[in-house]
């Protein structure tokens, strides 16, 4: 994640904050673009021991009670729970276009216990609860399946709904203290009279941003994209991190990325053109690399037979980081389904560094297990010639 700083000229939140409205339908003022539902809204109101779900119905004053929280067992005595409320169109990922049911997601916490459930049809369903490390500040949905909760110790954390931690990251800047990052009010006492610290309103979310208000300034932090995110780790030089991550996507382990389809076919189809500049860019930094190093021993450009006879490991050495290279090219080729691109584009690349015979190599142990399905008649010419003027005609 990545987070920045912006001043404030406001000091101050506004009053207190009695109650935390959802919706369980598209309601305009929390969905726009959506009308208005004639049965009303959703509202829970919280309480030191119990938090209250309730109908509100905008043409009468009937109150419907739906279903009441009690602060859990070891939630500390006096917290007052945080809440958000998150509205999907839909309660399955699967479910058919036309089919779609109203659903909202809440999520409730009571200092270091969480509470997740669905609302659906009036009715609402425990989903998963869990425990924390520290006691939360805040609670905000980024997306129908993922939350952000702030904690004491100043860490923001993602947890997808079911309770597996995604990601975390400090939200305190440099310099600052806790009491300097994010916005609270003691307005409201705890069940001893005393006051109590609320950190309530000073978290919200827009996309995948999370805003924390502060005294004197906004904290934006910002889950990076899937792309930005594998790019930061190229930058950083973890080419088989980025490499990891994009297989990990193909396969469609998606937990922490809010900007891909739901379906993997869908995935797949986004990504695929970006997997394989991935790899190109890969071989092409490792190339550039060797030819560098090489360069700055021999001094005549890195040709090979410039070098002398003392540094003639460096040609093993070259020729061992060409393998790791086509180890690494061979297994993502197969794993996204891609042997086209290493037959043609790949391969080329290492017959222009003269190391087409250490690739073919690198390819007989995926052959022997029938990994690479049939071989195009350019790769087999190539590998029979190779393999004949080492005198290992027999293993082919």
């Amino acid at each position: 994640m990545q987070g920045n700083l912006t001043t404030s000229s406001s000091g101050g939140l506004g009053s207190m904050m009695g109650g935390v409205v959802g919706v369980d339908s598209g309601w305009k003022f929390f969905n726009e673009g959506s009308s208005p539902m004639e049965d009303g809204v959703t509202v829970m109101f919280i309480m030191h021991q119990h938090a209250l779900v309730v109908r509100l119905h905008t043409n009468s004053d009937h109150v419907d009670h739906i279903e009441t929280f009690s602060r859990l067992e070891g939630a500390r005595e006096g917290s007052i729970a945080y809440a958000a409320w998150k509205y999907t169109s839909s309660s399955s990922d699967s479910s058919p276009i036309g089919n779609e049911e109203p659903v909202s997601w809440l999520a409730l916490v009571w200092d270091r216990q969480v509470q997740v459930a669905k609302f659906v049809k009036s009715k609402v369903i425990k989903h998963k609860d869990w425990n924390l490390d520290s006691a939360a500040v805040g609670v905000a949905w980024l997306n129908d399946q993922m939350l952000a909760v702030l904690n004491l110790r100043g860490q923001l954390c993602l947890f997808s709904k079911d309770g597996s931690e995604l990601r975390r990251t400090i939200f305190i800047l440099d310099g600052l203290v806790f009491d300097d990052s994010i916005l609270y009010h003691t307005h409201f006492s705890n069940r001893f009279g005393n006051p109590e610290r609320h950190f309530n309103n000073s978290v919200a979310v827009r996309g995948a941003t999370v805003y924390i208000l502060g005294p004197s300034f906004l904290t934006v932090s910002r889950l990076l994209p899937w792309k930005e995110w594998i790019e930061a780790l190229k930058r950083a030089g973890d080419w088989m991190g980025a490499m990891d991550m994009a297989m990990k996507l193909y396969d469609g382990h998606t937990q922490g990325v809010v900007d891909l389809p739901r379906t993997l076919d869908s995935i797949r189809e986004a990504i695929m053109p970006y997997l394989v500049e991935l790899l190109l860019s890969y071989i092409g930094y490792v190339s550039e690399y060797i030819s560098i190093a090489l360069s700055n021993h021999t001094g005549k450009g890195g040709a090979a037979d410039g070098l002398i006879d003392a540094d003639r490991s460096l040609l093993t050495e070259r020729e061992e980081q060409y393998a790791r290279v086509g180890g690494v090219a061979v297994e993502f080729c197969v794993h996204i389904g891609r042997n086209d691109i290493l037959f043609d584009t790949v391969f080329s690349k290492f017959v222009a560094a003269q190391s087409g015979g250490m690739f073919l190599e690198v390819l007989e142990p995926y052959m022997l297990k029938d990994m690479l399905g049939s071989l195009p008649p350019q790769i087999m010419q190539a590998l029979v010639e190779h393999y004949s003027g080492k005198g290992w005609l027999q293993r082919v």
